[in-house]
C-alpha cells in the first residue's frame, strides 16, 4: 500500500518545501534522487520529473536499528515527487506494512513515524 497526495506546486516545489519543513518535525534530508537527471546524464532520454528524498529522523532511526538491524533494509524514509498526466503527486509507501512485514514489534513506532511524514506531505503539498 501506499499514499499519493496530488499538488498544484511544481516538483521542485515541493520538494523545496519539504526540505524547509522535515526539520520541524525533527527529520533531515539525508540525498535526493533527481530520476529525470540521472537517467538523462546515462543517455535515456526520460522527460517525467521525479525526485526522491531520503529522509530520517535519527532518534527513531536508533530505536529501530538499536533493536533489529534487518530494519535497514527500509531506511532511510522516502517520499518520491513526480509529475504523471501533467499533475504533481506526492508519494510514500506504508511505513506501517513495511515494518508490519520485518518486525511487528515495532509497528506502533512506524504508525507514529508514518503519521509525521504524512503531516509533512500534506503541509508541503
Amino acid at each position: 500500500m501506499h499514499y499519493i497526495e496530488e499538488s498544484k506546486k511544481s516538483v521542485q516545489e515541493v520538494v523545496d518545501t519539504i526540505q524547509e519543513i522535515v526539520s520541524n518535525y525533527s527529520f533531515g534530508v539525508l540525498h535526493i534522487h533527481n530520476v529525470k537527471n540521472t537517467l538523462n546524464s546515462k543517455g535515456i532520454d526520460f522527460e517525467k520529473e521525479c525526485q526522491i528524498l531520503d529522509v530520517c529522523n535519527p532518534k527513531i532511526a536508533k530505536e529501530f536499528l538499536g533493536q533489529d538491524m534487518s530494519m535497514s533494509v527500509i531506511m532511510p524514509c522516502k517520499i518520491s515527487v513526480y509529475t504523471d498526466n501533467g499533475t504533481t503527486n506526492i508519494a510514500m509507501n506504508s511505513l506501517t506494512q513495511l515494518v508490519d512485514d520485518l518486525n511487528p514489534d515495532f509497528i506502533e513506532l512506524a504508525q507514529e513515524t508514518q503519521e509525521t511524514l504524512l503531516q509533512i506531505i500534506s503541509e508541503a503539498k
